[in-house]
């Protein structure tokens, strides 16, 4: 029996038990979330551990008779600390169970760990193709979310055959996920016939995109494709039309780009940006319009992807 098969039948079991076992009142069950709660995707944590703590509240907190327990680490979207929050929760505060990342690279390098302990890890967020491709795939790692091919290569096809753009520059935060997410559009982008006149990429947590917008003038494309998120999203959409490229240079992207829930702090800067993703809120739906009704009474906001995602 492959071992997924036997994780199927040990977890059907386990909640089928009644909320006592042999007399005895049984054990929560600990969720660690491997969040960042600080720093450049504090709103990516924020809003996923929000979309599922929503969902708890739904079932009363409880499955299969035991409690749910939330453990809650803050990785800061960087590697290292991310890999020491892991370790935490799974040697010191026995997680039965860990959720995250956000940040793809840590993703990468707690992969490793995971894999080795034989602790189920469910990814809402962190979506590089390496991290569930067959050289790394493991039976304990499970993602809600598209990898980074999915979106922005369909993108890159839909863009040669309904758009004049035949020459683009491609801009990105220089980490795992806003590389890999280029990459799959100039894949398909350049299959379909285009040139990629340029490649372009800042750190995450840039705080002045001046000398990389810069760089776009005087080399003849006809658009630019880019991949931020957060606050460097922000940042950026704001100094592009600051440096005058706006009405210059149409503006395409993956949809953490103009993500719902950072709009209103981009405002009318973000008109005429076109992106693509997987969910926003505004979806019409008989089952979006349920979700969207319930988090705005729990959160009095609208949800974003990322709620959407740690809901699912």
């Amino acid at each position: 029996m492959r071992l997924s098969s036997r994780l199927a039948l040990a977890l059907s079991a386990l909640l089928l038990l009644p909320p006592t076992a042999f007399g005895q009142a049984r054990s929560p069950i600990k969720v660690g979330f491997l969040l960042p709660y600080t720093g450049v995707f504090t709103v990516q944590g924020q809003d996923a551990t929000r979309g599922f703590e929503l969902y708890l509240a739904k079932i009363g907190g409880r499955a299969g008779g035991r409690e749910f327990q939330l453990l809650k680490e803050d990785t800061e979207a960087k590697p290292d600390v991310g890999l020491t929050k892991a370790r935490k929760l799974v040697e010191r505060d026995r997680a039965d169970v860990l959720v995250g990342p956000v940040s793809s690279a840590v993703a990468l390098t707690i992969r490793d760990y995971v894999h080795g302990q034989g602790i189920p890890l469910i990814v809402p967020i962190a979506f590089t193709r390496d991290l569930t491709a067959p050289a790394k795939a493991s039976p304990w790692i499970f993602r809600v979310v598209e990898t980074t091919d999915q979106g922005n290569f369909a993108m890159g096809t839909w863009v040669y055959k309904k758009t004049p753009y035949r020459k683009l520059v491609v801009m990105a935060s220089d980490f795992v996920a806003g590389r890999h997410s280029v990459e799959a559009f100039m894949a398909a982008f350049r299959q379909a016939g285009g040139k990629i006149v340029k490649e372009i990429y800042a750190p995450l947590n840039t705080p002045d995109f001046a000398p990389y917008l810069a760089q776009v003038g005087g080399l003849g494309a006809d658009a630019v494709y880019t991949w931020f998120a957060g606050a460097d999203a922000i940042r950026y959409v704001k100094a592009y039309k600051e440096y005058g490229l706006a009405g210059k240079l149409p503006l395409l992207g993956y949809n953490t780009l103009v993500d719902d829930i950072i709009l209103p702090a981009i405002g009318d800067t973000a008109l005429g940006i076109v992106s693509v993703g997987h969910y926003s809120a505004a979806l019409d739906t008989p089952e979006n319009r349920a979700f969207v009704g319930d988090y705005e009474a729990k959160y009095n906001a609208w949800p974003t992807r990322y709620s959407e995602q740690g809901y699912v």
